[in-house]
This record gives C-alpha cells, structure tokens and sequence, in this order.
C-alpha cells in the first residue's frame, strides 16, 4: 500500500503499475477473445462433419433399403466413407477440447489480470483518501496557526495599552 504525501494535488506513485495493469489486462482480454473464437470455430467443424456422417448414414441406410440393391462395392466404398467421417469427427472433437482448454486457460489469465488491476484501483482510492485527510488536517494545522498569530497579536496589543 502507498503512502500519502503532502503535495497541491494528489499524485500516486504507482501510477506506471497501474497503467501496465490496464494494458495487460487489455491483452488478456483480447487474448480471450481470440481464444473464444477459435473455439467456436472449431465446434462449427465439429458440427459440420458429423452433419455430414449423419447424412452418409442416411444415404447408405437408403441405399441399402432401396428396391434395387446397387453394387457391393459402392457400398463398401460408402461404409469406407462414413468410417473415414467417424476419424475426422474424432479428430476434430480433439481439436475443439483443446480449444477448450486454451480458452479456459485464456479465461484465468483474464480473471487473474482484471483482480490485480482492482487490487491497484482500491490502493489508489485509498491512498487518495488519506491524501485528503492528510491535507484537511494540513489545513487546519495552518488555520489553527492563523488563530494563534492573531491572538497573539490581540494580546500585545491589549498589553501596549
């Protein structure tokens, strides 16, 4: 915690870490932010591919119900494709944890930055407030030494005459 000086007009002396507090949690910020986005990218893929699995599921499923059965191999070349779908989902659904976690990672730092810029926020308020107090009782320091001198003053005079 700072401490209050005299002076005409409040300063606080940890004003740069303040500013750099501002500035990192700006960053984290933004860094949060890019991080969500990717996320949300990469949930579309996710979703996209297995929109694209349940569609070959349902052309196969057709296919095979269908009055005339095609070729066999057309079939094996379908389940192929749909298996060769399951990996890229299960691929994609790893990529998108990880986004996840890079996200939530992204989400502390931001939590962590924004807590160290209050903590300065409140030690620059405070630190203002004894700056006042200090000054008011500065003031009447000097309003009481007015008083003083001029009682003074008061008194010789009385005693002159």
């Amino acid at each position: 915690m700072s401490k209050a000086k005299k002076s005409k007009r409040f300063h606080y002396p940890l004003e740069a870490l303040l500013k750099y507090r501002i500035i990192r949690e700006k960053q984290a910020e933004e860094a949060y932010q890019q991080a969500q986005r990717k996320f949300l990218q990469e949930e579309q893929k996710e979703k996209a591919l297995m929109q694209e699995e349940n569609n070959a599921y349902v052309e196969l499923r057709s296919m095979m119900e269908s009055q005339h059965v095609p070729d066999m191999n057309i079939i094996k070349l379908r389940k192929h494709h749909i298996q060769i779908l399951k990996k890229k989902v299960l691929e994609q659904r790893k990529i998108k944890l990880k986004a996840r976690d890079e996200r939530d990672l992204k989400r502390e730092k931001l939590n962590q930055a924004i807590k160290e810029k209050k903590i300065n926020e409140k030690d620059k308020e405070k630190t203002k407030e004894k700056w006042r107090r200090l000054m008011e009782k500065e003031e009447v320091k000097f309003l009481d030494d007015i008083a003083g001198i001029q009682y003074t003053k008061k008194m010789n005079i009385e005693e002159e005459s």
